[in-house]
């Protein structure tokens, strides 16, 4: 499968790595492909791996990835080119932070007045493009899971087209998260990105970012 991976921060590259890994071919889209930073990045991970502009990422992917700090989301998705999220999946990893950093008690803010990004995304794309909400919960440390945690950890997600989540249930099997919970619509977004700010809330008071939320079941 191709990926395109829109963003070139630690998320984008951690997820990027981890398909590489996995046998996929990846594109990250980004700003300034030339960054050396990111060129050294691309020798590390062999012939599956590529850097490119926003449009050429998000023409070459089956499934887009957005992970894009949510200040510059807008202006990525413009670049990228709108055309080329026609039909596609998109698997919306952004949470909408004003930018501002944790306050004393590690809580980061969202920008005010604005229901969700998984929502605003939505409704920015083509209205074939099928927007799934994931990852979107946990830090790029825990993204791909290993057999050798003491729990299964839950990834929540939301999306209105149930097929798209079906394919996106089945790429985060092959991650390691063998529990995914869907959510519901792309309104749910509303309720799951706010585990975004309890998850770094955590972080930032006992330095341990390896944590994830977990739905817990009576069983019979």
């Amino acid at each position: 499968m191709k990926i395109g991976i829109l963003g070139s921060g630690a998320v984008g590259l951690t997820l990027g790595a981890g398909f590489v890994g996995m046998g996929h071919h990846v594109i990250i889209g980004t700003r300034n492909p030339a960054k050396e930073s990111l060129q050294q990045w691309l020798k590390r991970q062999g012939p599956l791996a590529s850097i490119a502009p926003f449009r050429e990422a998000a023409a070459s992917g089956e499934i887009i990835i957005l992970c894009v700090s949510w200040i510059g989301a807008k202006s990525a998705i413009e670049q990228a080119g709108i055309w080329n999220f026609k039909g596609k999946i998109v698997v919306d990893v952004t949470n909408p932070l004003d930018g501002k950093g944790p306050d004393e008690e590690g809580r980061l803010s969202f920008v005010s007045g604005l229901k969700s990004s998984g929502e605003q995304i939505q409704a920015w794309l083509p209205p074939d493009t099928s927007v799934v909400k994931a990852l979107s919960c946990v830090g790029h440390e825990i993204m791909f899971q290993h057999k050798d945690t003491s729990e299964n950890p839950t990834m929540f997600i939301c999306g209105n087209n149930d097929e798209a989540k079906k394919v996106v249930t089945d790429m985060l099997h092959q991650m390691g998260w063998e529990d995914v919970a869907d959510m519901g619509k792309i309104v749910m977004s509303r309720y799951i990105e706010p585990l975004g700010i309890l998850w770094s809330a955590y972080g930032y008071r006992t330095g341990n970012w390896s944590h994830a939320f977990k739905l817990v079941k009576k069983t019979d």
